[in-house]
């Protein structure tokens, strides 16, 4: 079978009545980004719980006495991020084929249970008697993870009309997640204790987990029945693109069913979904898409990890207090920029791909530029891209994947290989953060700062691969011919 061709197999039993209502539709869609914004990818608003571990007296004790931010401190919590941060990653090489073998209700349900041990062990954590934040981290990632994956399966169910905002809203709800920290960390500036609000964490993850039903999922944490479009309409079964119509059947109609039911901005050469697993990874669409992932990941966790340091560090240097007072307004102009992630999933939708890297790399290079502005008005413009660079971003990764892949191989593709290249990038962050620092005691980032407006540049070659891909699709009746 050529990459391009698909096979559908009819529903046997769906039908649209079976199906919610549009509105129940939508309502599943709001549930699934509360969960994720409060359980998933929280470990990214590290800058934040840093701040408040870093209040109660946390690695203190490697300080000289009286010395607050030394940097040893500061390396030992880079470590605890660096944890969380490859845990996400490495345990969606887990998570990815399990969600594909066993579906979404099992990774649900696993991924909050390790969550909720997670908010325990940080609930009782000291770095002087019970060190336990390093594996708290990679725990609460693990299970955020799992968490995180169990939700994209409910885009496929708005395949044929909002794919891409579906897809948008979800990524949004993950980047957004760093709030948790945000608002977890202003509860602590006013008294609230770490204790009382991981246990209030794992009590939320409790009620979710209570909430794993096929009552209230209604079918959505399962894939439509083949052949069934959004919203439960039946659509003609299609066989290989080679196949003649059934008896009776129209063939053009087919093919036009095919043409209208397939996404525009992907075409044939940008169609994986009928290889198998081995022949997606070594595919063209499969390598340029693990270097784009490898250095726009690399470059948003290095950021998320290191803005309290930069901020210390650049414009020619400032305050803790100061600096702590732009991680602040940091965490909330990514809250401010994940607005403007629906209307961008609607703008992929219309516009395609192509142009939506193009925006998406343009604003990476944009913020690691301004982050050596001294003036604070440069810095929140930076903030504010860097905000919609990473969630814009993730979106375009998974939209890209289950779209180029298929649904199918969502979980192995997004898991193992977009996984393998985020590991890298989470892993290399604590050797990233031990050469910065070598340079005296709040380290020097222009170099390195530099060093990625460069990979941005580079890293333009993605989004013409993609155009290329488009262009070469158009040009080849009916997408004959397999891409390498």
């Amino acid at each position: 079978m050529s990459a391009s061709a698909k096979t559908v197999r009819p529903s046997s039993s769906a039908s649209p009545s079976s199906f919610p209502s549009l509105s129940r539709r939508w309502l599943l869609v709001a549930l699934s980004c509360v969960e994720v914004l409060t359980a998933t990818g929280i470990i990214f608003g590290w800058s934040s719980l840093a701040l408040q571990l870093r209040r109660e007296g946390a690695y203190d004790e490697l300080c000289d006495a009286g010395q607050s931010g030394c940097k040893k401190q500061v390396l030992r919590l880079s470590g605890v991020y660096t944890a969380g941060a490859a845990a996400i990653p490495v345990s969606g090489m887990v998570w990815g084929p399990l969600l594909d073998i066993k579906g979404a209700m099992v990774c649900r349900r696993l991924g909050l249970g390790i969550f909720s041990i997670a908010c325990l062990f940080f609930a009782f954590a000291d770095s002087k008697t019970f060190d336990v934040y390093i594996l708290a981290a990679a725990l609460l990632s693990v299970g955020g993870m799992g968490f995180f994956l169990s939700h994209f399966v409910i885009a496929e169910h708005f395949a044929s009309d909002h794919f891409g905002l579906v897809h948008s809203l979800i990524n949004c709800a993950f980047d957004s997640s760093t709030a948790t920290f945000t608002v977890m960390e202003l509860l602590h500036g006013a008294g609230a204790t770490t204790r009382g609000l991981f246990l209030g964490l794992a009590s939320l993850a409790v009620l979710y987990l209570a909430l794993s039903t096929e009552h209230v999922w209604a079918g959505h944490l399962s894939p439509p029945p083949r052949g069934v479009d959004a919203g439960g309409v039946p659509a003609p079964a299609i066989a290989d693109k080679g196949a003649s119509a059934g008896e009776g059947e129209d063939k053009g109609a087919v093919e036009a069913t095919v043409a209208a039911r397939s996404s525009p901005q992907f075409g044939p050469l940008l169609d994986e979904s009928g290889r198998s697993f081995g022949a997606q990874l070594r595919s063209a669409p499969f390598i340029a898409l693990g270097v784009w992932s490898l250095f726009t990941i690399y470059r948003t966790m290095f950021i998320l990890g290191s803005i309290n340091e930069q901020m210390i560090a650049n414009g020619g240097g400032r305050t803790v207090s100061q600096a702590e007072s732009l991680v602040r307004v940091f965490n909330l102009l990514i809250l401010v920029s994940t607005i403007l992630t629906p209307p961008f999933g609607r703008f992929v939708d219309k516009y395609g791909m192509v142009p939506a890297f193009l925006l998406v790399n343009a604003l990476g290079i944009f913020t690691y530029g301004a982050l050596l502005a001294r003036p604070d008005w440069a810095l929140y413009l930076a903030f504010l891209a860097f905000g919609c660079f990473r969630a814009w971003n993730y979106s375009l990764l998974t939209t890209y994947v289950q779209g180029v892949f298929g649904g199918e191989s969502f979980g192995k593709v997004y898991g193992i290989g977009v996984g393998m290249f985020s590991i890298v990038s989470a892993t290399t962050q604590y050797p990233t953060m031990e050469l910065v620092m070598q340079k005296g005691e709040s380290g020097s980032f222009v170099e390195i700062d530099l060093i990625f407006v460069g990979f941005g540049v580079l890293l333009f070659s993605f989004p013409a691969f993609v155009h290329m891909r488009l262009v070469m699709g158009r040009r080849r009746p009916n997408g004959e011919g397999d891409a390498v």
